[in-house]
């Protein structure tokens, strides 16, 4: 099991699955909600993810496109927020305690990271969305 939470604590939650492979999206608006090349998660499913305080502190941003990024309303930090297919949970892996063995197995639109972003690692990178969850 895997617990986290927010910056300040408010938001706190768990995942109830051995947590393996992490995805790393490159997408511009990643890039733009991070401030930084990428956003780092995993998706966990809904029957093993739980809220364990704050959920009345979490807002939600939505675009048209079905991109949505939820935080907490005290500060800010990315919490998780229900992926579009309802199913599962997008959960930021920063905001993870104990993630021990985790690794980033997918990169996800490469084809718009930053020019200055160097994939440094092994994992696959997909030049769009990661075709299993698409």
């Amino acid at each position: 099991m895997n617990k986290g939470k927010c910056v300040c604590g408010e938001v706190s939650y768990e995942v109830n699955e051995k947590i393996e492979t992490l995805y790393q999206c490159h997408c511009t608006i990643c890039q733009q909600q991070t401030g930084s090349s990428s956003q780092t998660g995993t998706f966990a499913s809904a029957p093993n993810f739980r809220w364990l305080s704050g959920q009345d502190k979490i807002k939600t941003y939505s675009k048209p496109s079905g991109y949505s990024c939820s935080f907490c309303s005290c500060c800010g930090a990315t919490v998780p927020n229900m992926f579009r297919t309802g199913d599962k949970y997008w959960v930021p892996a920063g905001a993870l305690l104990g993630l021990e063995g985790a690794k980033i197995k997918n990169h996800i639109f490469v084809a718009d990271k930053a020019a200055w972003d160097h994939i440094g690692d092994n994992g696959a990178q997909h030049s769009g969305f990661y075709p299993v969850y698409a």
